[in-house]
């Protein structure tokens, strides 16, 4: 007593003795009486003072010490929360000890308030002295659990410490303490809920307006009348748990309602807010949960009916369709260590109507769930089935359409992609999860921005490495695709082919997801763009990232009969603007295309009849607004040189080509009178064609683009709108080739010069001045020009001598 009541105040005290002092004190009521009665207050009683007071006496040492040895053997003895700021009645009677309507607080509480109790030692004499204590308080839950997790003590112990709870309850408390062990301590305990909110664990949703009671005991828990507000909906929940002896167990049972709303309020599980964003209405459900040798079970099912989704296919449905679905963790296997029965293996499965079902098989004796097998079926006929194979996860997947990107977009990328390669620990848990083989039959299939059509999938995983074959409509070929955050995708296909309908889509997943975009090394035997077929195709490419989301093409290459490009290049964001704001992404490449056969090449992009025969080269460095995939005309810039041979322009209407239609010249003939008609209207045959062109914003302009033929030739500079199809051009044409014509066009004109510089260098000579050269001006759009003849007084005058580079003096 003298350790455990530590502070206080007694008054009022009434003391009484009566028989033979020898007797004291007077067990047997005949040989006496003695009474002490006192009023207290502010008393501090440490009811279970500690080990070290109780063993303050020689006696008390003697006869606790063992039973403390053991129990220090088995587990250290629970610090019991002492009473403070008592008020009531202190007795001491015979042997007894009684304090009786006492009230006050619990040690260690912020607001717990005892508002009755009594603890009664009837007998001090004997070492197996039994302390009966039993409270009423009121005061905040959490506090309660944040007090009463430490003195439960075990796995009742580290739930209370999870549980978080807001709101006041009633507590009722009944102890039985033998002070000299008190591990047998016997607890009957009870909480009143009364509209609290409890949230069991961190990860957990919280139950609100909780009411019914908690039962608890030495042994475990029951519960009574529980119901509370849960995802949206009521719950009712019932069951009991033993934590003691060698069958420790849990078992509760629930039935509720969830909404859609309530599911959306979910924040401790992201993807399940996400999912109910595309939901509405709500629908009933039962659980169980239940827990042996430590290793929880459970069970969840619903018809989902009355719940409405509009996710992406094949999880569509309306509120009043069913669509069973059940979720099970179950122990498969335990063992026998140490004479106690451990979990090792357990199985989590999930079954979804008609739609799917997947099932793990998982190790759980180490510190984490590991994946050992596992299968996963998606949309699979009837008689078919995924069978769990004897290492890794296999998915057989059959649908009519499968939409990757929305997938990933509703619930994240729940395999850790983008972040690291999985180096361990929960990342590489999760992983476990992933197929490690792949079967895939899909109508449509949405992946990487594209939909392919009549897929036919197999693949296989290794670690972050997807190695696939695959088969559709736009593809055939083998990949392989490392998925971390510096990816690299490896491909060899038979064919490709990228629509124009999905140009679009391909360059906003390009421009939306510039930090993740693998690392590119494909080769394509028939490559078909936009509905241009490009033959073989080659692209090696990187994701540089940084500031300016640099994407670098090392190698472009397209390999056709009638030529061969090559290309390097990056497409990156462009510097900011003085108001501070990022311009779009810009596509610079530098390029050279090897021309065998120029008509047959432009014919092979859709402009047959324009153009026959012709070889030579076109090469330069361009620039422009956007994606490689869109070519932006009044962005575009560069620098262009052209050399072909041996071709000629036919007289149809280009079409497409209406930039060659200005090169052609058939428009001269159809505008004038001109003594060489035939040269130009049935098709100019040229022996070559050279020059070089800027572009700035669309605009194209040369000054020393030259054509021969075998009998006339035509010199040209001036500028033509790419963007409005219109031009400004002068126009030279040399009729007749002879001796006097040839050196102006044999030689070729260098564009620091340009046209007019050339032809002032040179002295047309008699001969010349009579071969009916000619100049003409051609303005106004490509397919309506304005050709104005130029007079002759604007040509050198044939008297004037003028140095000739190259041939010493002139005339």
């Amino acid at each position: 007593m003298r350790s455990a009541v530590t502070k206080g105040v007694a008054s009022s005290v009434d003391f009484r003795v009566r028989g033979d002092l020898h007797d004291m004190p007077f067990m047997d009521p005949k040989q006496g009486e003695f009474r002490i009665v006192a009023k207290v207050a502010d008393v501090d009683y440490a009811y279970v003072p500690p080990a070290s007071a109780l063993a303050s006496t020689t006696a008390a040492k003697a006869a606790a010490a063992p039973a403390r040895a053991g129990a220090a053997a088995r587990a250290p003895e629970p610090v019991w929360p002492a009473l403070t700021g008592l008020s009531g009645e202190l007795v001491f009677e015979r042997a007894g000890m009684l304090v009786r309507n006492a009230r006050g607080k619990l040690a260690g509480t912020a607001g717990l308030e005892v508002t009755k109790a009594e603890a009664q030692i009837a007998d001090m004499s004997h070492h197996a002295s039994l302390l009966r204590v039993d409270a009423q308080a009121k005061g905040p839950l959490g506090e309660l659990l944040r007090v009463g997790g430490p003195l439960a003590g075990g796995e009742t112990g580290e739930a209370l410490a999870r549980v978080r709870a807001t709101g006041n309850a009633d507590y009722r408390l009944h102890l039985e303490l033998p002070l000299a062990a008190l591990d047998n301590a016997k607890v009957q305990a009870s909480i009143a809920l009364a509209g609290n909110e409890l949230q069991l664990a961190p990860e957990a949703p919280s139950f609100t307006q909780a009411k019914g009671t908690v039962g608890f005991t030495e042994t475990g828990f029951s519960l009574a009348g529980m119901q509370a507000r849960l995802l949206g909906g009521d719950i009712r929940i019932e069951g009991r748990g033993r934590f003691a002896g060698p069958n420790r167990e849990v078992a509760l049972k629930a039935q509720g309602t969830a909404s859609a709303e309530g599911l959306r309020g979910t924040r401790e599980a992201e993807w399940l807010t996400r999912i109910a964003a595309k939901a509405s209405g709500s629908t009933p459900y039962a659980a169980t949960f239940s827990m042996r040798d430590g290793v929880p079970e459970f069970s969840l099912s619903s018809t989902l009916q009355g719940l409405a989704l509009n996710l992406p296919a094949p999880l569509v449905k309306t509120a009043d369709e069913q669509m069973p679905l059940r979720i099970e963790k179950k122990v498969l296997q335990r063992e026998t260590r140490n004479a106690t029965a451990v979990a090792v293996q357990d199985q989590l499965s999930m079954a979804l109507g008609r739609i799917g079902a997947a099932q793990y098989v998982r190790e759980i004796s180490g510190g984490e769930a590991r994946v050992l097998r596992g299968s996963i079926g998606i949309g699979l006929a009837e008689g078919e089935t995924a069978s769990v194979p004897e290492r890794g996860v296999l998915a057989n997947v059959n649908v009519a359409k499968l939409d990757m990107p929305a997938w990933q977009a509703l619930l994240g990328d729940a395999a850790g992609g983008g972040s690291a390669e999985p180096a361990g620990g929960a990342e590489e848990a999760s992983s476990g999860y992933l197929p490690t083989r792949i079967a895939v039959r899909a109508q449509e299939l949405g992946i990487a921005g594209r939909t392919l059509h009549n897929v036919v999938l197999g693949g296989t995983r290794d670690g972050s490495l997807w190695r696939a074959n695959i088969d559709a409509a736009e593809l055939s070929g083998y990949a392989e695709y490392r998925h971390t955050q510096a990816g690299r995708l490896y491909a060899r296909l038979a064919r490709l082919k990228i629509a124009p309908t999905e140009a679009k889509q391909v360059e906003t997943l390009l421009d939306e997801q510039p930090d993740t975009l693998p690392a590119l090394d494909i080769v394509i035997d028939d490559f078909e763009l936009l509905g241009k077929r490009l033959g073989r195709a080659e692209i090696d490419a990187v994701n540089r990232g940084g500031a300016g989301r640099e994407w670098l093409l090392n190698k472009l290459s397209f390999t056709v009969p009638e030529a061969s490009f090559s290309a390097k290049g990056t497409w990156a964001a462009a510097g900011g603007t003085p108001s501070g704001r990022t311009e779009q992404r810009r596509t610079a490449m530098t390029f050279r295309l090897e021309i065998a056969d120029a008509g047959d090449l432009l014919a092979r992009f859709g402009m047959p009849g324009v153009l026959r025969r012709g070889s030579g080269r076109l090469e330069g460095e361009v620039n422009w607004r956007g994606s490689p995939f869109s070519l932006d005309y009044p962005s575009l810039g560069g620098q262009l040189q052209v050399n072909v041979g041996a071709g000629q322009f036919l007289k149809a209407d280009p079409g497409l080509a209406k930039l060659l239609g200005v090169l052609s010249l058939q428009a001269l003939p159809r505008r004038l009178t001109l003594d060489f008609r035939d040269v130009f209207s049935q098709g100019f045959a040229f022996d070559f064609i050279r020059g070089d062109a800027k572009i700035h914003n669309g605009i194209a302009s040369t000054n020393n683009l030259q054509m021969k033929g075998v009998n006339a030739a035509a010199l040209m500079d001036g500028s033509a709108d790419i963007v409005r199809e219109t031009q400004d051009l002068r126009v030279v044409v040399v009729p007749e080739i002879n001796a006097g014509t040839a050196a102006l066009v044999a030689t070729a004109i260098n564009p620091a010069i340009g046209l007019g510089t050339f032809l002032a260098q040179w002295v047309l000579s008699k001969p010349l001045a009579t071969a009916a050269t000619q100049e003409f001006h051609i303005e106004g759009t490509w397919a309506d020009p304005k050709i104005a003849k130029v007079p002759r007084s604007i040509l050198p005058d044939p008297q004037i001598t003028l140095p000739v580079p190259g041939l010493g003096g002139g005339r």
